[in-house]
């Protein structure tokens, strides 16, 4: 595919970014070289953080404006320069295009999202918190108002979603699709240990080599040996479902089986139980934890597909080359071992503004949402606090079928995040919208919810 021939077009697409984290910068780095973007607006709380950003990326301060009112922002487009804000709804009247939304904040990214649809503007969401939760609604809305709503490519959902398409489009059977997890573990065999980022655990059994016809067992006692390493996160899930509402596909555990496992290793291990593989079924979404020596490649954050081998001598011939394919012949897996976050990410801001496409689902639906277990007693009053990596002291987030808004169904993680418990909960129980006492009647996230489980009819 040739990107030049997609994205051809004399007009400069302008883009109002908000939320400069990681991601934001990236992208607002990598805008500056990509021909026909241009960032107009950078929004941020703390405005002294976007315009340090903004600076650090190469632009010049003369080229920068804080700006306070509608009309100062207006002005400063105008003369070409990057307006600077710190309220996310003054960007939505300015002259602009298309909005990323990068906040990571579930309530605000739906605010945001919804408001840039009201007002003409393509939405690329970044906040997976948002997305995983009311994604096909803000998707309906967007369409109803001629304009698109997609997932960010540089982050896992739109990538994976990409490569799914291909292999769908090329008429490959998708037996297993999904992404390794943000860190990869790192085996050192001289000191018998493996390193998850700054994370080490020893390796008191010998765990690189997996025994032909026992793949299970020895997943199982990599998971087991390397507990204390993190195998999974609520950030792996929320990504995970917004592909399963995208695309499809279904689930094969709760907690996905994300298993601990070399790059060689997978069209052996993430297929059907009956071709020697860890998966109940076929056509699911999951993860794996990439095992690896410290010179071997990363898989850290990329995507896969498992497919089903069709035509042996092909395939054959293909495994002669490198490509992975299991020793069966059955099995083969393509992948894309890298996200670049929001370097990557003006594909899908171009394929909005230019071809009126979304990078993510054609039709997404609210099939699946991410709950929360008590893996402990929680007490009445107990504060669902997202801690830095959005896990919830005493919650363990897993993945299950989506209900209509209803007190005995179980309530997403991002609506109940940050409220209180009305009553003790039991070790064991999954969280229910009964369970939830809001600290405000008045929330976005929550009223888009209900219009999404009215249009779908779930």
């Amino acid at each position: 595919m040739n990107y030049k021939n997609l994205f051809k077009s004399t007009d400069v697409t302008r883009v109002g970014l908000i939320g400069i984290g990681a991601f934001g910068k990236s992208f607002l780095a990598q805008s500056r070289m990509t021909p026909g973007l241009r960032i107009a607006v950078v929004c941020d709380q703390d405005v002294e953080t976007a315009e340090d950003a903004c600076l650090q990326t190469g632009l010049a301060p003369e080229d920068l404006k804080i700006c306070q009112t509608e009309s100062e922002t207006n002005d400063t487009i105008a003369s070409g320069k990057t307006a600077v804000i710190s309220d996310a709804l003054l960007l939505l009247d300015m002259p602009i295009e298309v909005v990323v939304e990068a906040t990571g904040m579930p309530e605000v990214g739906a605010i945001h999202a919804r408001s840039a649809i009201e007002n003409g503007k393509h939405v690329v969401m970044v906040t997976k918190e948002s997305d995983c939760v009311v994604g096909p609604i803000l998707n309906r809305l967007a369409e109803n108002a001629g304009v698109v709503y997609t997932p960010a490519d540089g982050d896992q959902p739109s990538l994976l979603i990409g490569l799914i398409s291909w292999a769908e489009t090329l008429g490959f059977e998708i037996v297993c699709a999904g992404k390794a997890g943000e860190l990869d573990f790192v085996y050192d065999r001289d000191s018998n240990t493996i390193a998850r980022g700054h994370q080490t655990a020893f390796a008191v059994e010998d765990l690189w080599e997996l025994t032909v016809g026992k793949a299970e067992q020895g997943i199982r006692l990599r998971r087991q040996t390397l507990e204390i390493l993190p195998q999974f996160s609520v950030a792996d899930l929320s990504e995970m479902t917004i592909v399963i509402n995208s695309t499809g596909y279904d689930y094969d555990a709760p907690q996905l089986h994300a298993p601990i496992a070399r790059i060689i290793e997978m069209p052996e291990i993430m297929c059907g139980r009956d071709d020697g593989g860890i998966l109940q079924k076929e056509g699911i979404i999951d993860m794996v934890n990439c095992l690896r020596r410290s010179d071997e490649l990363s898989f850290a954050g990329g995507v896969f597909v498992i497919v089903k081998c069709g035509g042996r001598e092909t395939w054959k011939f293909l495994k002669d080359k490198g490509h992975l394919v299991n020793r069966a012949g059955t099995h083969a897996m393509m992948f894309r071992p890298y996200h670049l976050l929001g370097v990557e990410t003006a594909t899908s801001v171009l394929a909005a503004r230019c071809l009126k496409l979304s990078t993510g689902g054609i039709d997404p639906k609210p099939r699946v949402d991410v709950g929360l277990r008590a893996i402990s007693a929680l007490a009445q009053g107990y504060r669902l606090t997202l801690d830095s990596d959005h896990a919830i002291a005493g919650l363990m987030p897993e993945i299950l079928p989506a209900k209509k808004m209803a007190s005995d169904s179980p309530v997403p993680y991002y609506m109940a995040a940050g409220n209180r418990l009305k009553h003790t909960v039991e070790e064991g129980r999954l969280l229910t919208y009964g369970m939830i006492a809001r600290d405000s009647t008045s929330s976005c996230l929550w009223e888009l919810r209900r219009k999404q489980d009215e249009l779908f009819s779930i």
